[in-house]
Order: C-alpha cells, then sequence, then structure tokens
C-alpha cells in the first residue's frame, strides 16, 4: 500500500512560510495547495506545448529522464509566464524559509509525462553535494502540478523522511514510496536530501488529462552551485529585460556581500546598473 502525504498547507494560509519550512525539515516535503489557479496552470501547460512545438522537443533517451517524458530547460528564457512562476510570492517566502537570505536559482525546466512512462529511479536533488548526510538543506526543489497529479498519470513518488537517511537510495532496492497526488495549481515542496522520483504513467491515452505536465523549480543557497548555469545560458540583452528579483535569482546577486562580485564590483554592472557594492570587507573592523 502507498504511504499517505500529509495534508496540504494552502496557499492562502497566514503561516504558510513556517508551516512549509517546519515539514520539510520534519518529513522531507510539504504539499502547498492552490498556489495557481486552475486557469493559470492550464495557459502554462499551453505555453509548454507551444515551446515543445516551436523547438522540436524529443522524449529522453535514457531511463531516467523517460523514454516518454518531453524536458524543456532552462524554462525562464522561454517565456514570460515562465519567469512570473518563479517569483510567485508564497512559494519565495517558503523557500527563503528554509535556505535563508540571498539563496539562488538553481533550474527551471518542464516534465510532460505521456502514457506509457516508467517510473523514475529514486534520487535526490542534491546527490552531487559532497557532504556526509543528512545535512541541513542546501537546495529546495518545488515541483508544481499544471496538471492534475494522479497515482496513474506519474505523480511523483516521494520517500517521507528519507532526507534523513545516511544514504542515498541503490537501484534495484524497493521503498515505500507515498504519492504526491495534487490538484493543478499545488507545489510539492522538497528538501533537496529527500528521495523522489516520476511515477509511472499507465493510462492508456483516452484522455486528455492522461498526460502529466509539471514544473520543476530549483532553488539553493547562496554559497552552492546551480545546476543549470543560467548566467551563461541567457544572453545578457535578455537578463537586461528580466524583473530585478529574477537577475538576482540567476546569479547577478551577491551572497553575504561579497560571494559572486565581478572585480569587487556587483555583478548587475554587467548589466550597466549601480556596480558599486557594500563589501563585506568595508565592515570588517579590529
Amino acid at each position: 500500500m502507498p504511504l499517505t502525504l500529509a495534508p496540504a498547507v494552502p496557499a492562502t494560509a497566514p503561516d504558510v512560510p513556517e508551516r512549509v519550512a517546519a515539514q520539510v525539515e520534519a518529513e522531507g516535503y510539504c504539499v502547498i495547495a492552490d498556489v495557481l489557479t486552475a486557469d493559470q496552470a492550464g495557459a502554462l501547460v499551453a505555453e509548454v506545448e507551444r515551446v515543445e512545438a516551436e523547438h522540436d522537443i524529443a522524449v529522453g533517451a535514457n531511463e531516467f529522464e523517460g523514454f516518454h517524458t518531453r524536458r524543456i530547460f532552462n524554462l525562464i528564457a522561454a517565456g514570460e509566464p515562465f519567469r512570473d512562476v518563479v517569483l510567485e510570492p508564497t512559494v519565495l517566502a517558503a523557500v527563503e524559509a528554509i535556505l535563508g537570505v540571498d539563496f539562488l536559482l538553481s533550474g527551471t525546466t518542464s516534465m510532460h509525462i505521456s502514457p506509457s512512462e516508467t517510473p523514475q529511479l529514486l534520487h535526490a536533488d542534491d546527490g552531487m553535494v559532497s557532504l556526509p548526510r543528512p545535512h541541513p538543506a542546501t537546495m529546495v526543489t518545488t515541483l508544481w502540478a499544471l496538471s492534475d497529479f494522479r497515482a496513474e498519470n506519474g505523480a511523483t513518488h516521494v520517500v517521507p523522511g528519507s532526507h534523513r537517511f545516511p544514504d542515498m537510495p541503490k537501484p534495484g532496492d524497493r521503498h515505500d514510496v507515498a504519492h504526491a497526488e495534487m490538484s493543478a495549481g499545488s507545489v510539492l515542496v522538497l528538501h533537496g536530501s529527500t528521495w523522489h522520483g516520476g511515477g509511472a504513467n499507465d493510462t492508456d491515452g483516452s484522455d486528455p488529462s492522461d498526460e502529466r505536465y509539471g514544473l520543476s523549480i530549483q532553488f539553493v543557497a547562496g554559497w552552492c552551485r546551480q545546476q543549470q548555469n543560467l548566467m551563461l545560458g541567457t544572453p545578457i540583452d535578455v537578463v537586461a529585460t528580466y524583473p530585478p528579483r529574477l537577475q538576482e535569482l540567476i546569479g547577478y546577486s551577491m551572497f553575504r556581500n561579497v560571494m559572486g562580485h565581478v572585480n569587487r564590483e556587483h555583478p548587475r554592472a554587467l548589466l550597466g546598473l549601480d556596480g558599486t557594492p557594500d563589501m563585506v570587507w568595508d565592515k570588517m573592523q579590529r
């Protein structure tokens, strides 16, 4: 029998950041219900389909990425609606409650799981972080349901409490999982060490809802390396059109007034903006 997820936190609750941070610390995950309306989620599905068609996005070429799954990377470069999602204030506040200030955007990816897809191998998104497990969160993954996530169409599998396990999952081992079933517009927030994976899509494709659309928006602590190199992957003239908060999130920012500077200038100087930082060194006194 699949495990059962804890009840979702309503996006309208007054204490969302605190509740999400507490549950992620305790269980390794938390669902925030109804961050987007159904219409907003549907509009993003249409945007994903547009980009897939324009760029002829192919299905994956290995078992991990899936042979019936399409992924679009650096999604914020594909259109303004995706940038708006990254800046959604309720989710950003929850991420800050977990990672602290000056965190960075690590990646934006769409995941379109079609019928006949097999379950993804369980994994932890911070598996490349060379710190002994368990450790405090250095990464937060937010998985956005753009269509209803159901057990039969590939709802994400989660192993509650696995962020506290001392080891990573081994291929072939069996584990009890919870199916993160969510309505379109809800968001699953994961500690980077939590074991999870896309579920199998066992539907027959006879209904449009059999196609599972989701977004993975990942964040890291300000001192960590991002998974997707968003600064090099986005032309600087395009970055110049981004809202200031998004510019900061992709790397045109500094962590604790020192990490990330460019020849003692703030990275935003590359965008033609004020580049005189308040360096930490200026505040150090005997």
